[in-house]
């Protein structure tokens, strides 16, 4: 028999805003089976961080889909794994978290896994050489960025959001330099709707991974972020790297590669010429339209569940 597979909705932490969750609503609205509310969640919601209990058995016709963080693992699975046959979708697990998360697949009986990091991917595979491992690259809800005016006729010159802020300090930047600073609390960008605007009313930013802004935490594993696909979708020139796995998928660089050590002068050098950036940042929110967003990656992994035999 079939096992049909349904998603579980994502805590919720006092009612602040979760990432995973948009992936759960695009399961929804490509037709996924979801598991109704559980009106007890709030009351175990805590102790789950604190728990560690085995699989007391497995469902024959359920499997639960369940969206992870490598150092939430026990808590985002709660407490289907006691009953369940889990498949997990699962963000940030770094290199210090596998190892334990390939006792955890063998402890709770995992058949199937999906992971963004693609090097993530590879390493799990070679430790659970039994399960099915996926790499699901990171996606984006598209229906929230627009593209905005043409280059020349954006006002602000350089957004500065983020953890990027870190590798280039704008309050350096020649004072012709019209800049935007999420470090600026006066700016407003608290919210994703005003981060959006911002984006589509700006001509450069930085994006890099967290290789690049992080390395003692990315511990080599360099990996796509939405931030990528929101300066794509919004139509943005976008100054530092591009990691491999968005260049796999849109088939080329859609990054200009920062000059740290000349980075003023490569950002007026840029503003100097912006029209000739508006090709490239056309073509950049046309591939993210095409590939960025998740309702593209839940089509997909639903093939593969089918594939694997599952009901979705």
């Amino acid at each position: 028999m079939k096992k049909t597979v349904k998603a579980v909705k994502p805590f919720i932490y006092d009612n602040n805003s979760n990432f995973k969750l948009a992936v759960y609503q695009k399961w929804k609205e490509c037709g996924g089976g979801v598991v109704p509310s559980r009106p007890l969640e709030k009351y175990y919601e805590r102790l789950a961080y604190h728990l560690d209990l085995p699989t007391l058995y497995q469902n024959s016709k359920e499997a639960r889909l369940r969206f992870v963080e490598g150092a939430s693992l026990r808590f985002d699975t709660f407490p289907d794994y006691l009953g369940y046959e889990i498949i997990p979708v699962i963000w940030d697990c770094w290199p210090r978290y596998v190892e334990n998360m390939a006792k955890w697949f063998h402890k709770h009986k995992v058949q199937t896994a999906f992971f963004t990091s693609s090097q993530t991917a590879e390493r799990m595979r070679s430790l659970c050489p039994n399960v099915n491992i996926n790499h699901l690259p990171e996606a984006i809800e598209t229906e929230l960025y627009h593209a905005g005016k043409p280059l020349s006729e954006r006002s602000i010159d350089y957004l500065e959001f983020g953890r990027c802020s870190r590798i280039l300090d704008s309050t350096q930047f020649d004072k012709s330099i019209i800049v935007l600073s999420s470090r600026n609390e006066r700016t407003g960008l608290k919210t994703r709707a005003q981060l959006a605007d911002a984006l589509a009313d700006s001509k450069i930013t930085l994006a890099l991974t967290r290789l690049d802004n992080q390395p003692e935490l990315a511990e080599g594993v360099d990996t796509l972020t939405q931030r990528y696909w929101e300066c794509m979708l919004s139509g943005v020139v976008i100054l530092g790297r591009a990691p491999q796995e968005l260049i796999d998928i849109i088939g080329y660089d859609p990054v200009v590669h920062l000059d740290k050590d000349n980075a003023n002068d490569q950002i007026l050098g840029i503003l100097e010429h912006i029209e000739d950036y508006q090709e490239l940042v056309d073509r950049n929110r046309q591939r993210a339209l095409e590939h960025g967003d998740w309702k593209v990656r839940i089509e997909w992994m639903m093939g593969v569940m089918k594939k694997q035999g599952y009901e979705v």
